[in-house]
């Protein structure tokens, strides 16, 4: 019998809301992320576990489509409950393994990156802070194995495609079975809101930072051009018509950089000016969010030709360059 992908809603602390986790409940029995670590959390997934007839010694693996709190900060209990082993990208061990560590070296990068961004003192405090808050609703698993790009998995009855879909986040991965067009997405791709690509530091040290949101549009390009019939995201209800959605997400991005281009047409700015003119009020959780965002169109447009930075005493300036350019269709990006 074709194996059943079980969706398991878990409400989270944030402002986005219930995560989903996904049973596949044929062996070797799989849970797809877990969800933050808070007691609620805990007691709510092990809840429709009993409820799907599922118990913990049941689950032989666990996947983690991505390194965010809101989807892996269980994993060790998990792990100690069931004795299922766990897999995720391979440029996701990191974080996993030793959350912390990885937050402090990138909020200290970060630091340095938002002077340039031209964010005052007051709002690094508070992004610095937030950052740190996170780490309440994680704990590292020290035993990870790699399931990396290309690989074909038994996970739930079913062999499955994984797929590098970088961008969200790096070391982001989804499952995708062939036959019957299924794909468990993680944040890849949602129905109701666009995910957003944050900034991260480089992968090496002294590297160059990679461009988040210019990743995510091509990982976007290839899910597309992939017969996926059925969604299951991270958040948000199971959808159809995934081509459809991502056309309709680029087109987005598009609109938000001729916002941008126009804006930067009436004079250069700087990443923190764009924040307040496109985000008025914002929160302490979204500030990062907000950067992240500006910043990666800002990127679009660059590697476009579209704009230019100008360094002065230390703080980009951004500023319309119609000198040069190249076709949308054109650009590609490694990743």
């Amino acid at each position: 019998m074709q194996a059943t992908v079980h969706p398991i809603r878990l409400m989270t602390p944030f402002p986005v809301g219930a995560v989903n986790v996904f049973l596949l409940r044929e062996d070797p029995v799989t849970l797809v992320d877990v969800g933050p670590k808070t007691p609620e959390s805990w007691e709510m997934l092990e809840h429709e576990l009993r409820e799907a007839g599922c118990r913990w010694r049941d689950i032989q693996y666990v996947v983690i489509t991505h390194p965010h709190v809101d989807h892996y900060g269980l994993l060790p209990r998990v792990l100690e409950a069931s004795g299922a082993k766990a897999l995720a990208h391979p440029d996701a061990l990191r974080r996993i393994r030793t959350p912390r560590l990885a937050a402090e070296e990138e909020m200290r990068y970060f630091q340095g990156f938002l002077v340039s961004a031209g964010v005052p003192e007051e709002i690094r405090g508070l992004i610095a802070d937030h950052q740190r808050t996170l780490q309440d609703y994680v704990d590292g698993a020290d035993e990870v194995g790699e399931l990396a790009e290309g690989r074909r998995a038994e996970l739930g009855g079913r062999i499955w495609s994984v797929v590098d879909t970088p961008g969200h986040s790096s070391g982001h991965l989804s499952l995708f079975h062939e036959k019957t067009g299924d794909l468990i997405a993680g944040d890849h791709l949602l129905p109701h809101i666009s995910s957003n690509a944050v900034l991260e530091p480089p992968k090496e040290p002294g590297g160059e930072r990679r461009r988040s949101l210019l990743v995510y549009m091509e990982s976007l390009k290839r899910v597309a051009a992939m017969p996926v019939r059925t969604v299951y995201p991270g958040h948000g209800e199971v959808f159809t018509g995934a081509a459809e959605l991502v056309e309709s997400r680029l087109q987005g991005y598009e609109r938000r950089c001729d916002q941008l281009l126009g804006w930067l047409r009436e004079g250069p700015a700087t990443v923190y000016d764009l924040v307040k003119r496109m985000f008025p009020r914002l929160s302490r959780d979204n500030w990062f969010l907000a950067v992240s965002e500006i910043t990666g169109h800002l990127d679009v447009l660059e590697v476009r030709g579209q704009a230019r930075i100008e360094e002065r005493k230390g703080v980009w300036y951004y500023r319309a360059d119609s000198s040069s350019g190249v076709a949308r269709s054109a650009i590609r990006v490694a990743r």
